[in-house]
């Protein structure tokens, strides 16, 4: 079933979780200020599906026997993949490449452990687990639920692991054992779109600590007893800001901390359990969750570079620079990463891994890509302040200046371009500044940096962990010329 944006907004409305912000419970989570931006671009995201120009976004999903949205539907071919990978772009481009935590993000998720309930839950959890991944797509499919996730333990104190802190449950693990499920208690620093979800995954960083007591993968409602949001400030430009914030007015993500208070989760909806060992398993092999997850930042971040190309022609051919030899160059230079990305993504198709459960992308590809997209998408962010220098800041204070006959006046001599009257170009460049200054513009390049971890980290892992099984390869090239290469005689 293929739900609609009101569907949605009925449901989290019945299904509210609950959420702290400014000191209260948030009543009504679909018209609180700091809310109401993203829970409508989730509606919005529902409704998409029935537009006649997104309509191959509603696929026939074999694995349920009817329609889902394709972002749900286990690829099989090369063909499917490509199909699925360009119904993300069409999502993202619709997005401007921001709002990344959209349901399609972890529909893949799910449809992913469900490719892979067999050889991996099954063969190493039992049949039990093996179910609950099945489960648990098929609820998925049938609900149409949006899913948000939750990861890294609270900045605690990184020089010990969780299980050496005062308190070993900072981070979420289990305190007990009963015969329904496992009871939780914990929190996770960021949960992006948890007070507007339905659904949570939870799934830990086992690489900090591997102590069995925080191996627990599960799948609940936001509303479960013991459940709680603690929202960040909300980046929700003034009412009837949508002239002066045209990103922040549509794009705005809420993000959390994530606590659960001795949260009782039903062994139903636990796929991963005490086994810690098996992460590595998960995230970089059998399962490759890290190849899945770039491959859909690496869309993602594709699309925004687009945005980010056209937004940086549009301000300079206004303005006249863009015949600069400068400008071009840094304009180029954003082409560059638009077309490196774009070879990556059909890259990654081509060269996919065509298992007999699920075909999936090149991880080569696809991790090189969204590690890259670390540095480049700040980076594009940069040029497009290096491009306009001051001109981003000059700019009237909202839409009634222009309803002033005598300030309009001043407005449209003074404030006009070569190629834009005054109120285009206050419009152009309010949303020049969204993407480059403003709260929401800040906390979007802020994220892109780090929403994969410390990107030195990454960047090191690529060569550590995603090249580790080609490096003969590599160092063969240079060996052969060694071996080649005489040796001085005796």
């Amino acid at each position: 079933m293929i739900r609609k944006g009101l569907d949605y907004l009925r449901n989290i409305r019945e299904h509210q979780p609950v959420t702290y912000y400014e000191g209260e419970v948030v009543k009504d989570v679909t018209e609180h200020p700091a809310f109401k931006i993203p829970v409508n671009t989730v509606a919005s995201y529902y409704d998409l599906h029935w537009r006649e120009e997104y309509k191959d976004l509603r696929v026939y999903n074999r694995d349920v026997g009817e329609e889902t949205s394709v972002t749900l539907v286990r690829p099989k071919s090369k063909e499917e993949l490509q199909r699925l990978g360009e119904g993300l772009i069409k999502i993202y481009d619709y997005y401007r490449g921001y709002f990344g935590r959209s349901p399609d993000y972890m529909n893949l998720w799910t449809m992913v452990f469900y490719a892979h309930a067999e050889d991996y839950f099954g063969k190493h959890f039992g049949s039990r687990f093996m179910e609950n991944a099945v489960e648990v797509y098929k609820e998925s499919t049938k609900r149409d639920h949006f899913y948000t996730h939750a990861i890294v333990a609270p900045m605690y104190d990184r020089s010990r692991p969780p299980s050496q802190w005062e308190d070993p449950f900072i981070q979420i693990g289990v305190t007990e054992e009963r015969p329904e499920g496992v009871v939780v208690r914990g929190a996770a620093m960021i949960c992006t779109a948890g007070p507007y979800a339905e659904m949570l995954w939870y799934l830990p960083n086992m690489r900090r600590d591997s102590d069995p007591k925080y191996a627990i993968y599960f799948s609940i409602p936001t509303d479960t007893k013991g459940v709680r949001f603690i929202a960040r400030r909300g980046f929700q430009p003034r009412e009837g800001g949508e002239f002066e914030y045209p990103i922040s007015s549509r794009l705005d993500e809420g993000d959390a901390i994530l606590v659960l208070d001795n949260v009782l989760v039903p062994w139903d909806r636990i796929i991963f359990y005490r086994k810690p060992e098996l992460i590595e398993d998960l995230m970089w092999h059998t399962v490759s969750l890290r190849g899945w997850f770039n491959w859909h930042f690496m869309i993602q971040h594709y699309s925004r570079l687009k945005f980010l190309a056209g937004l940086a022609m549009t301000v300079t051919e206004a303005a006249g620079t863009s015949s600069f030899i400068n400008v071009q160059e840094k304009i180029g230079e954003i082409l560059l990463y638009v077309a490196l990305n774009e070879a990556a993504f059909y890259g990654s198709i081509a060269r996919a891994q065509e298992l007999p459960n699920i075909v999936r992308p090149d991880p080569y590809m696809s991790i090189s890509a969204s590690h890259f997209n670390m540095k480049a998408v700040p980076r594009a962010n940069e040029i497009l302040r290096l491009i306009t220098a001051g001109a981003s800041i000059p700019i009237p204070a909202g839409a009634k200046d222009f309803t002033n006959p005598e300030e309009r006046a001043y407005l449209e001599k003074y404030m006009a371009m070569k190629g834009l009257d005054a109120l285009e170009r206050a419009k152009t460049f309010n949303l020049l500044w969204d993407v480059i200054g403003s709260e929401a513009g800040m906390r979007y390049e802020q994220y892109d940096r780090f929403s994969r971890g410390d990107p030195t980290i990454r960047w090191a892992q690529t060569y550590t962990e995603v090249f580790r099984d080609r490096k003969e390869q590599f160092v063969k090239l240079v060996k052969e010329i060694l071996d080649q290469m005489p040796n001085p005689k005796a």
